[in-house]
């Protein structure tokens, strides 16, 4: 009997290795998100007279992954095993820079690559790193994005730029990484725009 219960009290011991208190945490699903407005300071108070399509985003292979990347170097990837994106990163940066070319107003119409339409100018995008960068103790946000914007009438890249910034996060929580990345996305979005705006003022009426 005194084995039985000294067994009983050796297996309890070893499954509250495992499913006590010091278990892992639970996965927790991020995605990147803001609110667009309005382009401001326009150069027209009316949409330009034309469509652009807004092509999906790719990103690098590294990034192709639900887990968050983190890095401490540029030798090495990591990835945050439990934290994780809920939707490919990729389709949300794509989704959500349409989404914001629609509520700036720029354009009499916004498209997607799978409409049969024929866009009269075309904005692509590459993601290079969207990621965590950490040099302990501090933490930072790191988006690199290329942005093209071009006619298609003769394949003419009217305006490119490439964003490469760090934004300090305070503390290890993610939600706080993903709301700094999903503020640098969207400031850069918002530049890009006023660019494109003052490439259109140029361009010739009915193009």
């Amino acid at each position: 009997m005194r084995k039985s219960v000294e067994f009983a009290w050796v297996a309890l011991a070893l499954s509250g290795c495992f499913f006590g208190p010091t278990t892992n945490r639970e996965y927790r699903y991020f995605v990147l998100d803001y609110t667009p407005g309005p382009a401001k300071a326009r150069m027209s108070p009316n949409p330009w007279a034309a469509t652009v399509m807004v092509r999906n985003f790719p990103i690098g292979e590294a990034y192709l992954r639900s887990e968050i990347v983190f890095r401490n170097s540029s030798q090495e990837i990591r990835y945050r095993g439990k934290d994780r994106w809920a939707v490919r990163p990729d389709h949300v940066v794509s989704d959500i820079v349409r989404k914001h070319v629609v509520e700036s107003g720029l354009f009499h119409g916004v498209q997607s690559p799978y409409e049969e339409n024929n866009p009269g100018y075309e904005l692509k995008g590459r993601v290079i790193a969207l990621e965590e960068y950490v040099e302990e103790p501090a933490h930072s946000a790191h988006l690199n994005l290329n942005l093209e914007f071009v006619r298609l009438s003769d394949n003419k890249v009217l305006w490119e730029r490439g964003f490469d910034a760090f934004q300090p996060v305070s503390g290890d929580d993610r939600a706080v990484l993903v709301r700094a990345l999903s503020d640098m996305l969207k400031s850069r979005v918002d530049t890009a725009l006023g660019a494109i705006d003052s490439v259109m003022a140029l361009e010739p009426k009915g193009t």
